[in-house]
């Protein structure tokens, strides 16, 4: 029998008589605080006080338990990681960086990197060293946006410039085909603005910034890759006409003000720069935060309906999508998610007037196809619960004595949600569930013909995507606890192969 179970198991003795029958070998009736013979004789009857009882045989192994997760804590830890570290296959990552060089104070890396998960590709850097990657790759890509000349460098407008009627209406097709639904944040007098705007001059104020910014956003759209749109700037004089009212957005104090920020968002995440886009997303948000706190609309529900969606757009797409990637400054535009109701449905969400669709249908470019108006409202609103559980996710990673457990129950309670989203989607946005282990070849993923660009199906493959992201959130952290426990319970295991075949 080993050391530790006979000191689990050895018989612990209580003192329970006094200290004068003890010694004199009487039994004590242990009476208190004055036992019958002490009491009889007139002695100062003391008790001695008992001593803590040994650890038993289940704490002892324990905290044989505990050491043993430690130790495997610090084997897999990545600040352990030998700058020679032979990555699975044989491979050897070019130029290796160890952990320990990353300045853990003033990292962009905020996050402990064990609850980092697994779709913060580029901002993970457990993840970027199994890619043979260099761990610092998200800063070092922020600091080229942030530094580099010409990135920072704002466009200069031609001498003269007005709108080119063909050229702004095909535009403002493109933002209604490609954007509008992601962000369906315009007024429904926008369009009649936006033609007005094409044979009038541009009075430095947020409306028209606005029309300028769509113009801008939209033939970004018309390209056929961002490489097109650097090689040709169709954009250049829109974005750089817009930039140049920039100060009376910030000084006003209104909606119209919050839709220009968050389209410049948009627009510079559209050309690949999603730090100056988030600057731009964190002025918006908290401009917003402002309006919402001071009722500036309580008695205009017009108005209050567009805040709720341009919110909801900060929220739920940027702060999210942004923020899972490159580690950004937040906005704490959080704390208001659970206070503000979600956008009504009953209202046109449309940027033109139902009288002017006629007119829209016949100056919009034939080769758009944009979300139905029904269609619009569900993917928003599906996008928005979806990225709701997205933060949810994490949840199923509790703490217990101060280290990560893995809850079953949880996330059983997080799946079930999702496939509740899943079931509620219309059948025009609903999307195909795949087989847990598709064929090696699969002719229906086949890239080889270039198919033509629809919203529809744009916006079913986004969901599909986040479906399977929060999929595999939910679960990952089944597969961390394996990896930090020799032994698994049979509904862990479960969960981690749900994990991969997510």
């Amino acid at each position: 029998m080993s050391a530790n179970t006979n000191v689990g198991n050895a018989r612990q003795r209580s003192t329970l008589a006094c200290d004068m029958c003890r010694s004199r070998r009487t039994k004590c009736d242990m009476r208190k605080p004055t036992c019958s013979f002490c009491d009889e004789h007139g002695i100062v009857c003391n008790y001695r006080v008992p001593a803590a009882p040994g650890p038993s045989k289940n704490d002892l192994e324990i905290q044989a338990i505990r050491e043993r997760l430690d130790d495997l804590c610090g084997l897999v830890s990545m600040r352990r990681l030998d700058p020679n570290y032979v990555l699975p296959g044989g491979s050897t990552s070019p130029n290796p960086t160890s952990f320990d060089q990353y300045p853990t104070a003033e990292s962009i890396i905020s996050r402990n990197w064990r609850m980092e998960f697994p779709f913060m590709t580029i901002q993970t850097p457990s993840t970027m060293c199994l890619l043979g990657q260099d761990p610092k790759l998200a800063a070092q890509m922020v600091s080229i946006e942030r530094t580099k000349l010409d990135m920072l460098t704002p466009p200069v407008v031609s001498v003269g410039f007005r709108f080119h009627y063909e050229n702004a209406v095909s535009a403002f097709g493109f933002f209604y085909d490609r954007i509008q639904h992601w962000y369906p944040i315009l007024h429904q007098e926008f369009f009649s603005l936006y033609l007005k705007s094409m044979v009038g001059n541009f009075s430095p104020c947020p409306d028209s910034c606005l029309v300028l910014l769509v113009a801008a956003i939209g033939s970004i759209c018309q390209c056929s890759s961002l490489a097109t749109a650097y090689a040709t700037r169709p954009d250049v004089d829109y974005i750089g006409k817009a930039l140049t009212m920039l100060p009376n957005v910030h000084f006003e104090f209104n909606l119209r003000s919050v839709q220009c920020l968050v389209l410049l968002g948009v627009y510079y995440n559209c050309i690949g720069k999603p730090c100056q886009a988030h600057d731009y997303i964190l002025m918006a948000s908290c401009k917003a935060q402002a309006l919402l706190k001071c009722h500036l609309y309580a008695e205009n529900s017009t108005a209050m309906e567009l805040l709720r969606r341009a919110f909801c757009a900060l929220t739920d797409y940027f702060c999210s999508e942004l923020g899972y990637h490159m580690d950004m400054p937040e906005s704490n535009i959080w704390k208001f998610d659970d206070r503000i109701l979600l956008p009504g449905i009953h209202d046109s969400w449309e940027p033109f007037q139902e009288s002017n669709r006629f007119l829209f249908d016949q100056i919009r470019p034939s080769n758009t196809s944009a979300l139905s108006p029904n269609d619009t409202k569900a993917y928003f609103l599906a996008a928005i619960s979806m990225c709701r559980m997205m933060r949810r996710c994490f949840a199923s990673v509790t703490f217990s004595n101060n280290k990560e457990v893995y809850a079953p129950i949880i996330a059983a309670e997080l799946s079930y949600q999702l496939e509740n989203w899943y079931d509620n989607l219309p059948t025009s946005l609903s999307f195909h569930r795949q087989i847990p282990h598709p064929t090696a070849y699969d002719d229906t993923l086949s890239c080889a013909t270039p198919q033509p660009y629809s919203s529809q199906a744009a916006a079913r493959c986004f969901l599909q995507m986040q479906f399977y992201q929060c999929l595999v959130s939910t679960y990952w952290p089944a597969v961390y606890s394996v990896m930090y426990l020799d032994v698994a319970a049979a509904e862990t295991l479960f969960d981690c192969s749900r994990f991969f075949d997510a």
